[in-house]
């Protein structure tokens, strides 16, 4: 099983969009980053994620089937937060920058990310057996009463010697 080097992905991102970028998992988490305002570990604010999360309900009540995204116009930028049921992409982006443009191909690239990353999930868990492991502990435990048993009378011995 590899893994995703999400720093790689996002390199290639600000190559191609020529915009800074974060990718987070549907918990919030950063994954990989070059927002300093995501930095890679960091976790994305509770009120974006409660956005995130509510956006059903929102798309439910505005008559739609489903919001992908939400722009936030700060001061300087504006941050395009694009999500999915597993990822979030974080794109910081400039006041000037056209977001019809844009959104359709971040929309696009997400999904394909989203589509491996699901490749690599574990299908398959394996069964731990506890009567194996109860089996083994016991045959432990009678070892262990055996070897008590072996030098019982030796102590014995040396109690009945030492009064």
């Amino acid at each position: 099983m590899s893994q995703i080097n999400y720093d790689e992905i996002i390199s290639q991102l600000k190559k191609e969009l020529n915009s800074e970028c974060a990718i987070a998992n549907r918990y919030g988490i950063v994954l990989g980053s070059k927002i300093k305002e995501f930095a890679k570990g960091k976790v994305i604010p509770q009120r974006i994620l409660s956005l995130i999360s509510n956006s059903k309900n929102i798309a439910k009540e505005l008559n739609l089937n489903r919001i992908n995204s939400f722009a936030i116009e700060a001061q300087e930028y504006n941050y395009l937060f694009t999500f999915n049921e597993e990822l979030i992409l974080i794109s910081k982006v400039d006041l000037d920058v056209n977001l019809a443009k844009l959104m359709p191909s971040i929309s696009v690239f997400l999904k394909k990310l989203s589509e491996s990353t699901k490749d690599i999930e574990i299908k398959e868990f394996s069964i731990f057996d506890f009567s194996k492991e109860i089996g083994k502990i016991q045959d432990t435990l009678k070892e262990e009463k055996e070897k008590e048993k072996k030098y019982s009378i030796i102590k014995d011995l040396v109690k009945y010697i030492s009064n």
